[in-house]
């Protein structure tokens, strides 16, 4: 007999955790309030949600999405496939986890829901007209279900889905019956790696699905434009392709080439995530869609960000190129700004669609197969080598897998080295970090000046993604320092006095002269505790082979790996004597406590605040400055020499840089009874 106050409590606490969620999505939506962790943690959190995907389903087929207004999503066989992979390489490295039961018992969903003529239906739930590309990605999981249990029903399942795949393939190699809208899809790639996939696990079919595969390849190769862009990649004729579908293309045809071992294939696919790789080196986070010009739209598709990570995660794999290896790791840390780690049930662990919500690309919903792409994308950046330890890399030869270890330092130079070598031996390799892609006049003056007066040159620049002013650095000090933060901005935000060049305009860091020539690495930092950061294992590595000392003009307070990583450390401006007044703001406290004098460095940076070796050192008479902004403007204006002074004492073996053995305190952002006798000095 049926409950009408069980089902009223059941939809009534369904209603509160729609709506705890909702909310909770909207906070979220400031990337700078993410609680960012290890990639052990995210991939937990990710495979945690992936499992209440399928409990919310019954135990079987994974929900395709969780839809902020409506809720869980019926069961998707298409990317349910793809999953059961996913959990059992999980499990590998989990054993204590029931992630291999749950595979399992997602394979065996699988099987319940196959059509009798071997196809496997559109769309979610369990019934459905028959549909090419949801039959090859349930392949990859009835394969690996086979390859895992042995279970000969998973192999019969195979050959009936490869078989109907290989009858509905047109004679070109496209597939036009059974496909999404009836039209071509140049995506069908992963179709073609499905077959390739069954190829290796059935004896009896080797041949057919070997050739169905290299036609709708070849096929698509024709559909490939001479910038790399595809033809027909979208779901609609017609219409600007997602990245997310554009990603597909590019891995089913890289995968494809590399099993067949076709190098015209894998070149192509190469190229084409390569033109990607550019774009968010040169753009940061990819898009949307792209058109046929890849000029993206206003929002990104976090599910493509993920795929797209995968797809130099592989390269990285195949060419030992590092500049792979960033990309990958700089799609990681995009994507976990997008991922709680707290939260309901229904959104902690998983990847939304669309950043924002309401972007163009599932809007609303945190699809499953977002999710799943991305803990594949975790699991597989341990294998890119950091600054120390050893790497097994697996690079696939002709569908079979080989395994390569070496040290890890020794990889990361052999992959850079013969790219990146500096032909002046003389030429001193500067490496800068900046927040963003631009910086104060003072600093754009200091570098150009160090560059005049010294021999060096600028090797490499490093951008903080994460900056600006919601980036997490302002966000967590703005959180940290209320008062300070509102005043800072208020003070941002006013007109100026004057149209004269003033020492803190913003410059936009290409003209300064030898930093647009140089390469450029986007990356995120990895936070530590507080507002301490380290920059990841990859960059790091990729600094200390090309440079030899780094210039911080961004991240914020930096430790870890980096501050050793060059022969020549860190190179940091403080603007105050640490003999007392470590911290800040610049000049602040000076102002506030009526000083007549101040100091300004240069050090080599440690791991405390403001207590390196100093390289460069000068006294600042502010005697005759009456407001904060005349002494700050004395102490920047008046620095810009001393970066080109630091780069020579480090190279001088000879000088003896300045020790400060009696450090004064550490001074923090005013509180609002601080910024009260500020302004009553300031107006008194």
């Amino acid at each position: 007999m049926f409950d009408s106050s069980s089902g009223f409590s059941r939809g009534l606490t369904t209603g509160v955790s729609r709506g705890r969620s909702v909310a909770h999505a909207a906070r979220r939506q400031l990337p700078a309030l993410a609680d960012t962790g290890s990639d052990e943690e995210h991939l937990s959190a990710a495979v945690d949600w992936l499992f209440r995907s399928q409990d919310a389903t019954g135990g079987g087929g994974s929900a395709a999405t969780y839809n902020l207004l409506l809720g869980w999503e019926a069961p998707y066989p298409e990317t349910t496939g793809y999953i059961v992979p996913t959990l059992y390489a999980y499990a590998d490295e989990h054993p204590e986890s029931d992630a291999f039961d749950r595979a399992t018992a997602m394979a065996e969903w699988l099987l319940s829901v196959q059509r009798a003529d071997g196809s496997f239906p559109e769309g979610t739930g369990e019934t459905g007209d028959p549909n090419v590309f949801n039959t090859g990605q349930a392949v990859f999981g009835l394969v690996e279900a086979y390859r895992r249990t042995g279970e000969e029903p998973y192999a019969d399942a195979v050959r009936a889905a490869c078989d109907w795949i290989v009858v509905a393939q047109d004679d070109d190699g496209a597939w036009r019956q059974h496909d999404y809208a009836g039209e071509v899809h140049a995506y069908a790639t992963r179709v073609a790696w499905a077959l390739l996939e069954a190829a290796s696990a059935l004896d009896d079919r080797v041949e057919a699905y070997r050739n169905a595969a290299r036609r709708n390849l070849e096929w698509t190769l024709e559909s490939r434009r001479s910038n790399g862009w595809f033809e027909n990649a979208a779901f609609v004729a017609g219409d600007d392709p997602d990245l997310h579908t554009i990603a597909y293309t590019i891995r089913g045809l890289l995968e494809g080439g590399v099993r067949l071992d076709d190098d015209e294939m894998v070149d192509a696919a190469k190229g084409s995530a390569d033109v990607l790789l550019e774009l968010q080196r040169r753009t940061g986070p990819l898009t949307g869609t792209y058109d046929a010009d890849w000029d993206g739209t206003w929002y990104h598709c976090l599910t493509g960000n993920a795929q797209m990570g995968l797809v130099w995660l592989r390269l990285y794999e195949l060419t030992g190129d590092a500049e792979y290896a960033v990309a990958a790791r700089n799609a990681a840390e995009f994507l976990k700004r997008h991922q709680s780690l707290d939260g309901p049930d229904p959104v902690r662990g998983a990847i939304p669609g669309s950043y924002p919500h309401v972007g163009g690309y599932l809007y609303l919903r945190y699809p499953n197969w977002a999710t799943k792409f991305y803990a594949d994308l975790l699991a597989g950046l341990p294998d890119v080598p950091s600054a120390e330890g050893s790497v097994t890399t697996e690079v696939a030869e002709a569908g079979e897998t080989v395994a390569t270890t070496e040290t890890a330092a020794t990889a990361w130079e052999t992959a850079i080295t013969g790219a990146t070598a500096v032909d002046d031996d003389t030429a001193f390799r500067v490496c800068l970090l900046f927040d963003g892609e631009h910086t104060e006049r003072w600093v754009a003056d200091a570098i150009e000046t160090m560059l005049a007066e010294t021999n060096a040159e600028i090797a490499l620049v490093v951008i903080n993604e994460d900056a600006g002013l919601l980036g997490s650095g302002n966000v967590k000090r703005g959180l940290k320092y209320p008062a300070y933060a509102v005043y800072w901005i208020a003070s941002a935000l006013r007109p100026r006095r004057s149209a004269a060049e003033r020492y803190d305009d913003s410059v936009h860091i290409s003209t300064i002269t030898g930093v647009d020539d140089a390469e450029w690495i986007r990356t995120y930092p990895a936070n530590v505790s507080g507002l301490w950061n380290e920059l990841p294992d990859a960059v790091v590595s990729e600094i200390g082979a090309r440079s030899d000392v780094v210039f911080r003009r961004g991240f914020g307070l930096v430790r870890g790996s980096l501050l050793s990583a060059t022969e020549y450390g860190v190179l940091s401006y403080h603007h105050g004597d640490p003999r007392a007044y470590r911290g800040g703001p610049a000049g602040f406290w000076e102002y506030m406590h009526d000083k007549e004098s101040a100091g300004t460095i240069v050090q080599s940076l440690n791991d405390n605040l403001d207590a390196g070796v100093i390289r460069s050192y000068r006294d600042v008479d502010i005697a005759d400055c009456d407001t904060l902004d005349e002494i700050r403007r004395e102490l920047y204006e008046g620095s810009t020499g001393q970066l080109a002074d630091a780069v020579e004492a480090v190279q001088d073996e000879g000088r003896d840089p300045m020790v400060v053995d009696d450090l004064g305190p550490v001074y923090h952002p005013p509180d609002l009874r601080e910024l009260a006798a500020y302004a009553r000095k300031r107006f008194r």
